[in-house]
């Protein structure tokens, strides 16, 4: 009876220290989850990848790899996304004109006005289709293009 009630205890004590440990560390278990299964969030949320940065005298333009990822293989329809940043130091009107393939030739102009958040644009290639949208993020703008693979 003695050797039952010590192991109930124990499992007991030992079930409330792994259930505490759980909550109290899910953050850093769900980070070391996502490094060991290498899962990555997709870039049809973060924009992707930086490829290219222009700097200004008191901004910068980031601009995104093309995304054009599916599930398996590439989609017909993607996008490219421009961040412009620091928020504190962008002008009222921001026009670039941009290469989103790096192949050289400009593929499209992009006039931002940051007061309206609202974004004029100028195809140069067929591939450049549209303003997909512009977003007010924390800590920068940025403006999202369709494509065409």
């Amino acid at each position: 009876m003695r050797i039952r009630t010590v192991f109930g205890y124990t499992a007991a004590v030992l079930t409330i220290i792994i259930a505490l440990s759980t909550f109290l560390g899910m953050k850093f278990f769900s980070h070391k989850l996502i490094d060991v299964t290498g899962l990555k969030i997709s870039p049809w949320f973060t924009g992707g990848e930086i490829v290219r940065t222009i700097d200004h005298v008191s901004y910068q333009t980031a601009q995104h790899r093309a995304v054009f990822d599916a599930l398996i293989g590439q989609r017909s329809e993607g996008f490219v996304q421009l961040d412009f940043s620091p928020l504190n130091s962008l002008p009222e009107t921001i026009s670039e004109d941009i290469d989103f393939d790096l192949d050289g030739a400009v593929d499209f102009h992009v006039e931002y006005s940051v007061p309206t958040n609202t974004a004029v644009f100028t195809p140069l290639t067929p591939r450049a289709v549209s303003v997909a949208g512009c977003y007010m993020l924390k800590e920068r703008r940025a403006v999202r293009i369709n494509l065409r693979n």
